[in-house]
């Protein structure tokens, strides 16, 4: 009886940690031409493609959720200096005269010990049928080299008062991952 005893509380003892093993395994999105990583969250479908704007465009999404990164070719003038105002001020700019994005907040940031610019801004778009939505932009941008690296996602509504409260209904699982987010170092050239 007492070994039965025994083992029932290990057993207890040791389910949680099945839980966090079971939550590691999450499996890794790679794009190894790009050299980035992320974990989309537990379900999500991950879909890869090249478009216009993008070298590469890797959406994680669910439903109505859903959040994109980007890859494409750093404009020369884009995140050019040191000074965290200045590349604010250039954001700003990128994202109003290329986006058409207004009502648009930069702040410099952090993501794996690199540089990265929040810019959070409204847009108009219109769907299919011509009626205009509002729409609630947060996206990061990261430069490295000629490549820049922009993780979007965002919210609809019918009118601004109505983004002001608006909330993806996933947005931790989309914070969650977009925490994630890895460059790779490219492959030595050793010789």
């Amino acid at each position: 009886m007492r070994l039965f005893a025994s083992a029932c509380l290990l057993c207890a003892c040791l389910a949680p940690l099945w839980g966090c093993n079971e939550q590691q395994q999450l499996k890794r999105y790679v794009d190894k031409k790009y050299l980035f990583s992320f974990v989309p969250p537990r379900g999500w479908e991950v879909t890869a493609e090249q478009t216009p704007s993008c070298l590469t465009s890797v959406t994680a999404e669910n439903g109505e959720c859903s959040f994109y990164v980007c890859v494409s070719e750093r404009p020369e003038e884009f995140l050019p200096t040191a000074s965290d105002f200045a590349n604010c001020e250039l954001v700003k700019a990128y994202v109003a005269d290329k986006l058409k994005g207004y009502n648009v907040m930069c702040r410099p940031s952090l993501l794996q010990g690199r540089r990265t610019y929040d810019a959070i801004y409204l847009r108009n778009v219109a769907d299919e049928t011509g009626a205009v939505r509002y729409q609630l932009v947060r996206q990061t941008f990261l430069a490295r080299g000629r490549l820049l690296y922009t993780l979007t996602n965002y919210v609809f509504g019918n009118s601004e008062a109505e983004l002001k409260a608006a909330v993806s209904p996933c947005n931790a699982d989309i914070l969650r991952s977009e925490g994630t987010f890895f460059l790779h170092q490219p492959p030595s050239r050793a010789k």
